[in-house]
């Protein structure tokens, strides 16, 4: 009778035993859940005090973008304002066009040439408003507001407005140094603006839309500069007849031999254009006083253009 009593007792502790070896289980597994739980709660909160920080940092990327933004359109704006103001208004009581009727020069073209003003504002507004629209792909140039692009572009429309000052108040030198800093300036824009837009995974016309318009501007800078230079000698020195011809044709040479390369080996058919529209224009102006020499320039222009824009690559010379 007290074995039995005995077994039974041990039954019971064993049973007690279990009992609380599954209770401390479950315990020790509570304790876990609830360290878990704790961090994620803890990573949740760090989160979200993260997402603040990131809407700040993102908020301020937005403020310069903005501040920038306005800048440049401001820019614009002063530039284009500047230019019909000179012109409706006769800044120092001159027009443009009556001061290049004051000097005879050769390489000056007909009037209605410079009519390309009102496209290349019209082109810069487009590619402003394309840079605008940018936004990630544009890099800030350091601590300050600006991109180098956005940069570039507000110096070249401030050297505008001096150029066109200097121009009306007859300081031709000076005048003639500020178009040369704002050719350079133009032409760097548009490199750095060619460069990326090559980077950039977007379509070949997007791609266009971006150095197309810098193109056309870069490009009619280069040939008045050529005009401004050509300006000042003629002004201050007597040039017969015989030297302004040989010149011209020089200078038109080299500017469809220009035209030539930069098609052909920079992919860039805008140039071509450009100084096409400014040489037929200086011809057609030879030829209201020199009828042979307006011809001459004409039709060298003619063949410059077909040469320029001959699809060479297409026909090649086979060698026997």
């Amino acid at each position: 009778m007290g074995a039995p009593a005995k077994r039974s007792d041990d039954s019971s502790k064993k049973a007690s035993t279990g009992k609380t070896d599954v209770d401390q289980t479950t315990n020790g597994g509570g304790a876990r859940s609830g360290n878990s739980s704790n961090e994620a709660a803890q990573e949740s909160n760090q989160a979200k005090q993260g997402e603040p920080d990131k809407e700040q940092e993102s908020s301020k990327g937005r403020g310069w973008k903005i501040f920038e933004d306005i800048l440049l359109w401001v820019a614009w704006v002063a530039m284009v304002g500047f230019n019909g103001y000179a012109e409706v208004y006769h800044f120092n009581g001159t027009t443009v066009g009556g001061l290049a009727r004051k000097v005879d020069l050769w390489i000056m073209p007909a009037g209605y040439v410079f009519a390309i003003w009102g496209v290349i504002y019209i082109a810069l507004a487009i590619w402003l408003f394309r840079f605008c629209l940018a936004g990630p792909s544009r890099k800030r140039l350091g601590f300050l507001p600006f991109t180098l692009s956005g940069l570039l572009f507000v110096a070249t429309c401030c050297l505008n407005i001096a150029w066109l000052a200097l121009w009306h108040m007859e300081r031709n030198f000076w005048a003639l140094v500020i178009i040369l800093i704002l050719t350079v300036l133009a032409w760097m824009l548009y490199a750095l603006v060619r460069r990326d837009a090559t980077k950039a995974g977007t379509p070949t016309a997007a791609k266009a839309l971006d150095w197309i318009p810098l193109s056309i501007y870069a490009s009619w800078l280069s040939v008045a500069t050529l005009v401004n230079a050509g300006y000042m000698v003629v002004a201050g020195h007597k040039v017969g007849n015989a030297v302004q011809g040989f010149a011209t044709i020089i200078v038109v040479g080299a500017l469809l031999a220009v035209a030539y390369l930069m098609n052909r080996h920079g992919k860039d058919w805008v140039f071509g254009l450009v100084v096409i529209w400014a040489c037929l224009g200086i011809g057609i102006r030879i030829f209201s006083f020199a009828a042979v020499m307006g011809v001459l320039v004409i039709a060298l222009t003619a063949v410059g253009a077909f040469l320029v824009y001959f699809p060479w690559s297409k026909f090649r010379v086979v060698r026997r």
